[in-house]
């Protein structure tokens, strides 16, 4: 990779750096909350600093390092959806109790997270079907797991610029996901005032960078947690 590809990415990781600090400034601290709210906002947080460090292995040109972590950024996300959504009560209980590496009872994985959120966000059924054999997005598993096109990026001209591009705006997209959870928590203006139309800028981002076709507008707001409101 070149010098002028370097300066490109540099510059785009301080778009990135900038969105996490954002959001990190807006996002409330944990505390003492209802046990689905308080593992909702682990959750959250988790995917910040998953965020985070994709950022600084960018910064060191550790492209595979980072790539790697895209999808445990979407994971955290997904996790925190699950929480909100559709975790029964007595499931967080158990989780609450276990704080050894290997515990009996744990979240699930992220495709069974997908399926039972489908409900809730319609849409989510497209990466449903995308992670079964062959699907279009197994490449998630394949860079977190040192597939082929993790190692295939280490020879001839190893990375280019616009994957790397793209991972810090599949980065970027996954962690202001999880900020977005956030309005369903607790009432926020000025988080659904920044995370929403910078999911959407996001978008955009990618259509132009990419020559993607035109993405259907998005609510500025997420569907109703029924869940929130047990005692």
């Amino acid at each position: 990779m070149d010098e002028e590809s370097r300066r490109v990415i540099l510059c785009r990781c301080v778009k990135s750096r900038e969105q996490n600090n954002r959001l990190r400034t807006l996002l409330p601290a944990t505390g003492e909350n209802a046990l689905r709210v308080e593992f909702a906002r682990c959750a959250i947080d988790l995917a910040l600093e998953h965020h985070s460090a994709f950022i600084r292995l960018v910064e060191a040109e550790e492209y595979g390092s980072a790539a790697a972590l895209l999808r445990p950024i979407l994971e955290a996300s997904a996790i925190g959806y699950w929480f909100v959504y559709v975790a029964p009560l007595k499931a967080i209980q158990g989780l609450a109790v276990d704080r050894q590496d290997n515990p009996v009872d744990d979240v699930p994985m992220l495709r069974d997270i997908a399926q039972a959120l489908v409900p809730f966000f319609p849409p989510i059924q497209a990466m449903v079907d995308g992670f079964k054999s062959g699907g279009p997005a197994k490449w998630l598993h394949k860079y977190a797991h040192g597939g082929t096109p993790q190692l295939n990026r280490r020879v001839g001209p190893g990375w280019i610029e616009a994957e790397v591009i793209l991972g810090l705006i599949r980065a970027d997209l996954f962690c202001v996901l999880a900020g977005c959870l956030e309005t369903v928590l607790s009432p926020n203006a000025a988080l659904t005032a920044y995370a929403f139309p910078r999911r959407d800028e996001l978008g955009e981002e990618f259509r132009l960078t990419f020559d993607q076709p035109s993405i259907p507008s998005q609510p500025h707001e997420l569907p109703r947690a029924p869940l929130l409101e047990e005692v």
